[in-house]
């Protein structure tokens, strides 16, 4: 049954009895009323004459936000749980963040099994969600930001803290918003790499035969994508011209430096990639998890580093929608966007923190010199990242892979 028969099926059954009759029949289906109220949301068919008083839940029609915390915990205990669609612990210390989520709200969240998706797999959940509803939330990079939009696939919210963010990180209609960034760095293993690089240019012509990978595929993975980007502009590119990061691994591939192993924490550790090009806070991560075995070293490359945004987004069909907004809340809280900031990456309301006197010094500290990051650049134009993106998924395999 297509979900357009099963909802006119439902519509229906709310014609012929009472509400209770009605919500008895939809459980017969294997349908839960709160599945049930996002799955009318994402049809169009959401009733918004529900009341808004002390313990219901808000007007559908105010789903948009804010929300008020205390109405928010209230129907997210109700749902039970949050669906969490590519959020691994050690990334950007999400383990702390899934743990305070769990701990301030009694929420429980089930996050393992999807834990490591790429973008684009996240954005596949959300699409078969639309025939199951399955996912609440997701992490995806700055670029993925129009097409969930153009595909129909999240559900707009603007939290409590939304003015903190400044406008070319943020849809203006709330579909996504930029939780914290990263920038690309070299991640050294100081025991294998005797002479570190500190730009692309000397990474291309120095003798590091066989140890240069980058985070995953650059056509699925932001932080991949990025690695070429900043790449690009460290060479002849520009923000407007990725084509020369594609040439650049190119060169490092016939040099025999790029290795086709992603970048993982156990690669690095077990030395198949001693250099790897990735997102800083992934990097900082390791050198804290690993402590000296091997000894790890992080470096802004001095010609050129991209700065590479993450964005929070809800499923337009999430069978917990309010536990979904409720962590939308969180993660740009103070508390929420200091443990960003523990696991190294830059909160986006980094500045309004810093202003307020919340960082603590000694967390700032353990970042690299400020003066490193002189060099980063941010691409928020969305035309321009689909057009790079759309000329790393042309030319990657045959320029690249296929050499």
């Amino acid at each position: 049954m297509s979900s357009r028969e099963l909802f006119n099926n439902f519509l229906d059954l709310s014609r012929a009895g009472s509400r209770r009759s009605f919500l008895k029949q939809a459980g017969a289906l294997g349908v839960s009323a709160t599945a049930f109220g996002a799955f009318l949301q994402a049809c169009g068919g959401g009733n918004s004459s529900s009341g808004t008083g002390a313990g219901a839940a808000p007007n559908p029609a105010n789903l948009a936000g804010p929300i008020d915390l205390k109405t928010l915990a209230e129907n997210a205990k109700k749902e039970g749980k949050l669906e969490a669609i590519g959020i691994p612990p050690e990334w950007a210390d999400y383990k702390d963040i899934l743990a305070g989520y769990t701990k301030n709200y009694g929420v429980d969240v089930a996050y393992k099994a999807e834990a490591e998706f790429s973008s684009a797999q996240e954005l596949e959940v959300f699409k078969k969600s639309k025939q199951h509803p399955h996912g609440d939330i997701g992490d995806v990079g700055f670029s993925f930001g129009p097409t969930v939009i153009s595909q129909g696939l999240v559900s707009p919210y603007k939290h409590a803290h939304w003015d903190d963010i400044e406008d070319d990180l943020k849809d203006p209609q709330g579909n996504w918003c930029t939780e914290y960034w990263g920038a690309q760095a070299f991640v050294i293993n100081t025991d294998l790499v005797k002479k570190p690089p500190t730009s692309f240019k000397e990474l291309l012509a120095g003798d590091y035969k066989n140890m240069v990978g980058i985070d995953g595929d650059p056509r699925q993975a932001t932080d991949a994508f990025n690695a070429v980007y900043a790449a690009a502009l460290a060479t002849s590119g520009s923000i407007d011209n990725i084509q020369p990061g594609i040439d650049y691994f190119v060169q490092l591939k016939k040099k025999g430096s790029f290795t086709v192993a992603r970048s993982s924490l156990a690669n690095i550790t077990k030395g198949e990639v001693a250099i790897a090009i990735m997102w800083d806070y992934l990097g900082l991560g390791f050198r804290d998890q690993l402590n000296g075995k091997p000894n790890i070293k992080v470096v802004i490359p001095s010609d050129g580093s991209i700065a590479g945004p993450y964005v929070s987004i809800i499923n337009k069909t999430a069978p917990h929608p309010y536990a979904a907004r409720l962590w939308n809340e969180y993660i740009f809280s103070d508390e929420g966007q200091l443990f960003y900031l523990t696991g190294y990456a830059h909160p986006a309301r980094y500045k309004k923190l810093v202003a307020a006197g919340k960082v603590p010094a000694d967390l700032a500290a353990k970042l690299p010199p400020a003066e490193q990051y002189n060099s980063v650049k941010f691409v928020s134009d969305p035309a321009k990242l689909k057009a790079a993106t759309d000329l790393v998924n042309q030319n990657w395999q045959s320029q690249v892979l296929g050499q």
